[in-house]
């Protein structure tokens, strides 16, 4: 099944099963819904919020929204990957709101969670989004023979977040660095997370890891795919994103230096690049969201990974 962008994205669950289609690139991104990531297949290495994952089979990752998160799959190796996205407000509206906040309380509490699942628990999952993918499928098709196919495939959602949360009441191994070249590439981005607002320099970063600024560089863009710098102005972006949706009366310029960037143009010129409007246009619309009492959640990405 072929990746969906986003932005074609129109129903409250969202279904893509065993996504086996190569992305010639990925950039890091962030959306404002939850998001259910299975791992059926491939090497790759997930770099979510300030941790970074080497993935395998059987890995099941539970996204909180407005996190900024990129796969670094090995090319020329088949990256296999089930989607879920999913409007948590949408299941408040059909189950009753104590049994949602208990559903979806891994979500909130855990946060970016990954879970690595084997013997029965894998096997329950598997059987699971199988069975999904069935239901989305004949819903697509507006199949006859199986009427009520999404009513359906949402209540076998809600069954799925049933074991998901069952999965998470025993304790789960947060974070497994499989390489010494992993703990370097954690460390910067923990380095980067505590300064991402303030002047970030190579050599500052080489200085605190002790590390030379050339294998800080080179390291991390090996293991993640993308630059430091890519990152540090991601993250400053998501960062003002977020700003913007939690106060849109905040002017431009004072978001920008919040985040780190010292110029207004660059700032300007940086988030115009990766969410295709200007600061203040972005700015503005969730000014009109606001005032507009609107309480749905805007896509805030263009890729499907």
């Amino acid at each position: 099944m072929p990746v969906i962008p986003y932005a074609q994205w129109n129903r409250p669950i969202e279904f893509a099963y065993r996504c086996a289609t190569p992305i010639a690139e990925i950039s890091f991104h962030s959306h404002s819904f939850y998001e259910i990531y299975y791992f059926h297949e491939g090497q790759c290495t997930f770099l979510i919020g300030d941790r970074i994952m080497t993935l395998a089979p059987g890995d099941l990752i539970l996204m909180h929204g407005m996190t900024l998160h990129r796969p670094n799959p090995q090319p020329h190796v088949p990256y296999i990957r089930t989607l879920i996205h999913f409007d948590p407000a949408y299941i408040y509206r059909i189950l009753p709101e104590d049994t949602v906040r208990g559903l979806l309380l891994p979500f909130g509490e855990l946060r970016n969670y990954r879970l690595s699942l084997s013997g029965e628990r894998r096997a329950e999952i598997e059987r699971l989004l199988e069975e999904l993918s069935r239901l989305y499928e004949a819903s697509e098709r507006g199949d006859a023979v199986q009427p009520f196919a999404y009513e359906r495939f949402t209540l076998r959602f809600c069954e799925l977040l049933y074991v998901i949360k069952g999965c998470c009441r025993q304790p789960v191994d947060r974070q497994i660095h499989r390489s010494e070249r992993e703990r370097h590439v954690q460390n910067i981005i923990s380095y980067l997370e505590r300064c991402y607002h303030e002047p970030v320099t190579l050599d500052a970063i080489a200085a605190e890891l002790h590390l030379t600024k050339t294998y800080v560089s080179n390291l991390f863009k090996d293991v993640t795919g993308t630059t430091v710098f890519q990152y540090l102005y991601n993250r400053r972006i998501n960062q003002a994103k977020i700003q913007f949706r939690l106060d849109p009366h905040m002017p431009v310029t004072k978001v920008g230096k919040a985040v780190g960037f010292a110029h207004p143009a660059h700032f300007t010129r940086v988030f115009k690049a990766a969410v295709g409007c200007t600061p203040d246009a972005y700015r503005r619309r969730m000014l009109e969201l606001q005032q507009a009492g609107d309480s749905a959640s805007p896509l805030l990405s263009a890729s499907g990974v």
